[in-house]
């Protein structure tokens, strides 16, 4: 296959994911669910606390700003002190905390968001610590509290965000158990104080959707149709669900959706899409290059592998399939859950509060 510029042995994450993030709404959705939630929390007093600082865990934070946007307009009177891990250093550098001196090296992308956030104080900010972790196999309590915490077991976090960060525990075993139900376990046990809520997003397996033909394309699923079974199996919500039941820890789920818009290049552009020879044509459009990372996003395959395919999973078939749900909603429908989980410890008070603030989120949102 010719080379071109555009790499199509590797799966370019950074590149892909950009591309994705700059056509999806999941702000006006998933940030107005978080907002509703976290706001009536705050009405029912669990923020007005003076000290100590709130604690916020952002596992998978990627470039730090989602967690931000998340933490926006809540009146946390004892300010916030944010503690993130992901396992891409082009989104994290090395990692480093707020009271390093930063004026030596260049900021990665959390860093930047998170000193951004710190000297405008768009949210509480009082410190930040940036570090390398990988959900799939470190150890998250190592990762996220400092010696001192894990000799004394003192469960210090009251909030801990995985936004799009479960899918990767999903398939990886531990000790006999699922790697998601052990990540879930060490949150709760060791993470979580008990007044603790652990807040998980991510995308549910459904015909018609992102989810549903990015399986099908990986060989997750059969047909682009999952069945109850291979729902069960791989879509998140489901999994979640399961591995709470598990350990007996209390849980919420609040559906919820969004869109992946695409420009009208993405039906222009189609032919060029299935050939690789002609990517060259890309790099004279940028909508047209962007709708192509938006593509590869959603299959999560190089171009080599799929050009290579002979089943219906090849680059021809999948480009039409895209074009094909594009052409039928104007977008990529995102089905998506909102997963609340409590700490080992909560309290009968927290459940209550928590029911109350679900309901708020269901009665707007569905």
């Amino acid at each position: 296959m010719e080379r071109t510029p555009i790499k199509t042995d590797i799966f370019q994450y950074d590149a892909t994911f950009r591309a994705y993030k700059e056509k999806v709404n999941e702000n006006e959705t998933g940030w107005a669910l978080n907002r509703t939630f976290l706001k009536s929390l705050q009405d029912q007093g669990l923020f007005n606390r003076q000290s100590p600082t709130f604690l916020v865990g952002d596992i998978g934070c990627g470039e730090g700003d989602t967690i931000v946007t998340f933490l926006q307009d809540i009146d946390f009177k004892a300010g916030l002190e944010i503690r993130a891990m992901d396992n891409n250093p082009d989104f994290i550098g090395n990692g480093t905390d707020s009271d390093k001196d930063n004026l030596t090296h260049h900021m990665s992308p959390a860093e930047e968001n998170f000193s951004k956030a710190l000297q405008s104080q768009i949210i509480p900010l009082k410190k930040y610590r940036i570090r390398y972790g990988d959900i799939s196999k470190s150890d998250i309590t190592q990762v996220m509290c400092t010696n001192e915490e894990i000799q004394q077991s003192t469960n210090p976090f009251d909030l801990v965000y995985f936004s799009h960060t479960i899918y990767y525990a999903r398939q990886v075993y531990q000790n006999g158990k699922h790697r998601l139900t052990c990540v879930l376990d060490s949150i709760a046990n060791d993470l979580l104080s008990n007044n603790g809520i652990a807040i998980l997003f991510h995308t549910c397996l459904q015909e018609d959707t992102f989810t549903g033909l990015s399986y099908y394309t990986r060989s997750m699923t059969q047909d682009l149709t999952p069945s109850e079974e291979e729902y069960q199996t791989y879509s998140i919500d489901a999994l979640v669900e399961s591995s709470c039941n598990e350990l007996e820890l209390t849980s919420y789920n609040i559906p919820y959706s969004f869109n992946l818009y695409f420009t009208e290049n993405l039906i222009k552009y189609r032919d060029v899409f299935k050939d690789p020879s002609r990517y060259n044509e890309l790099l004279e459009s940028y909508d047209a290059l962007q709708d192509f990372y938006r593509m590869i996003f959603t299959a999560h395959r190089t171009v080599d592998d799929l050009y290579a395919d002979k089943s219906a999973r090849n680059l021809s078939h999948y480009v039409d399939n895209i074009i094909n749900l594009v052409e039928k909603y104007g977008c990529i429908k995102l089905f998506c859950c909102m997963q609340v989980v409590l700490g080992r410890r909560a309290s009968d008070e927290l459940k209550e509060k928590v029911e109350i603030a679900v309901k708020a989120c269901q009665n707007k949102f569905q």
